[in-house]
């Protein structure tokens, strides 16, 4: 690769670098883990939950995440999970973004090397 192809590449990788900053500026709070809904059998052994698995009690909303390495779960409200949903989504939002930088560098810093080389 020649200086002035290199010198084109990491120009290129600023300006995306510099778009991908742009977004992280949109990023909401962000938050672990996922929301899930759950129908369940109830205490009730005469219920006909018990007997006919589509009459199942629900559907009850849980938040769940890894903590040391074990998942946790919480039940939370319709309220909470519309919340935690978009702060979840955000997350997700974020780590691509970083990922999408993290190659932009990897680009980048080949080029530099590039121009590093020649400059020896």
């Amino acid at each position: 690769m020649d200086s002035k192809k290199a010198q084109q590449i990491l120009s290129d990788c600023l300006k995306k670098h510099q778009g991908l900053a742009e977004q992280l500026k949109e990023v909401g709070f962000v938050w672990p883990g996922s929301v899930t809904s759950r129908y369940l059998k109830c205490g009730k052994p005469n219920c006909v939950c018990h007997k006919d698995p589509a009459s199942l009690h629900g559907p009850y909303l849980y938040w769940s995440t890894k903590v040391d390495g074990k998942t946790v779960s919480k039940a939370i409200s319709g309220t909470e999970a519309k919340i935690v949903q978009e702060w979840v989504a955000n997350r997700v939002s974020l780590e691509s973004i970083v990922e999408q930088m993290k190659e932009v560098a990897k680009d980048a810093l080949e080029a530099a090397s590039q121009l590093l080389k020649e400059e020896d």
